[in-house]
């Protein structure tokens, strides 16, 4: 993963659990780099971070992936990436509808990126399909809340459930945003 990714984890605990816990955390991990924000990390990196964290907060991994991907779109949105949201789409479904086509832009920048694949489609007027395709296993959780930070930025009233995860015989994680209101 890249740099900035790593970065805004280690920026998140620290933030919501101390210093303190963050020194327990890193005491458990062999080495952890000075991450650069345009550079590519082994993913062991990352999981190994989740992981200790998980062990030494004694928090829930899913509960964990899910709000590091909540914030993970506020992060960006409020950045430097914020543009790349009103390029890409002014409503939840447009915006995921053309993920692929911004992920593609980023990678003429991002050289070594490695993005996920969405397959996005209405099912019915309250209900959006979201396939995640990706070489990275165990993300489901965080894509969930990515789907939720999403539906909050675009003031779209949704509630995202997990339908289906990867597993051997499929290639795919799936998610239903039905829409609350």
């Amino acid at each position: 993963m890249y740099g900035m990714v790593n970065k805004y984890i280690v920026q998140t605990i620290q933030n919501a659990y101390g210093e303190k816990k963050w020194m327990e955390i890193t005491a458990q991990i062999p080495e952890i780099p000075h991450f650069s924000q345009m550079k590519q990390y082994p993913d062991d990196i990352t999981y190994l971070i989740v992981q200790k964290s998980v062990e030494i907060l004694a928090v829930d991994a899913d509960t964990l992936l899910e709000i590091l991907g909540k914030g993970w779109i506020k992060e960006t949105a409020n950045g430097p990436y914020g543009n790349y949201y009103k390029l890409y789409g002014d409503t939840v479904f447009s915006f995921l509808n053309n993920l692929d086509t911004m992920h593609a832009a980023l990678g003429a920048q991002m050289t070594d990126l490695s993005p996920p694949s969405f397959i996005c489609k209405n099912i019915d007027s309250n209900t959006i399909c979201i396939r995640y395709m990706s070489d990275r296993p165990g993300l489901t959780s965080f894509v969930k809340g990515l789907l939720e930070g999403l539906c909050e930025k675009f003031n779209y009233p949704g509630h995202v459930t997990i339908k289906q995860v990867r597993s051997d015989d499929i290639d795919y994680d799936e998610f239903f945003i039905e829409k609350t209101a």
